[in-house]
C-alpha cells in the first residue's frame, strides 16, 4: 500500500508548479518504509522535515518560531478545544487534521481526564447529493453550489 504525501490535480497543460493540490496523506505513525532510488533519500528527508515544520511549527523547541515554515504553522493552524458534545465536520481529504496531547489538571478524576473521540465517515457523493435534494423540497435550492469534494469547481 504505498502513495504520495501530496496528490495533485492531472496536468492538463500546467507546469507542476502550478497544479492543484487535491489531496494530502500524512500520517507519520502509518507511513511505511520509503521506496526511493537512493539518490533521492536525502532530499525526501529534507522535504519532510520542511514540510513538518510547516504542519507544526519547530515542536521539539522551546525557541521562538523563528524560521518561515515554523511562523507559517504558527499562522495557518486553528487550534480549537472541543466541548463535550461539540461536533466538527470536515472532507477528510481536503482538511489536513490531528489532535494534541492532553494532560488532564491535577486532581481530575480518571473518568473526567479521559478523552473520548467518535469518527464517522460519510461518502462525499451521497452527502452532496442528500443536501440538494433537502434544499430543492424546501424550496431554497441556490443556483450552484460549491463541490466540496476534491477540486472546488461550482456544480448547478
Amino acid at each position: 500500500y504505498r502513495r504520495p504525501h501530496i496528490v495533485l490535480a492531472e496536468e492538463g497543460g500546467m507546469g507542476m508548479a502550478a497544479r492543484e493540490i487535491t489531496a494530502v496523506y500524512w500520517s507519520p505513525p502509518f507511513e511505511g518504509p520509503v521506496c526511493l532510488p537512493p539518490g533521492q533519500v536525502d532530499r525526501y528527508y529534507e522535504a519532510y522535515a520542511d514540510f513538518e515544520r510547516l504542519l507544526n511549527g519547530d515542536a521539539n523547541s522551546n525557541e521562538p518560531m523563528n524560521d518561515e515554515l515554523s511562523q507559517y504553522a504558527h499562522e495557518f493552524t486553528w487550534d480549537h478545544k472541543l466541548s463535550p458534545g461539540d461536533m466538527l465536520v470536515f472532507n477528510n481529504r481536503r482538511m489536513l487534521h490531528g489532535r494534541r496531547g492532553f494532560s488532564a489538571a491535577e486532581g481530575t478524576s480518571f473518568e473526567d481526564s479521559q478523552r473520548h473521540l467518535v469518527g464517522c465517515y460519510t461518502n462525499i457523493d451521497d452527502t452532496l447529493n442528500s443536501y440538494r435534494v433537502l434544499l430543492r423540497e424546501r424550496g431554497t435550492a441556490a443556483s450552484s453550489i460549491l463541490n466540496v469534494g476534491n477540486g472546488t469547481n461550482i456544480i448547478p
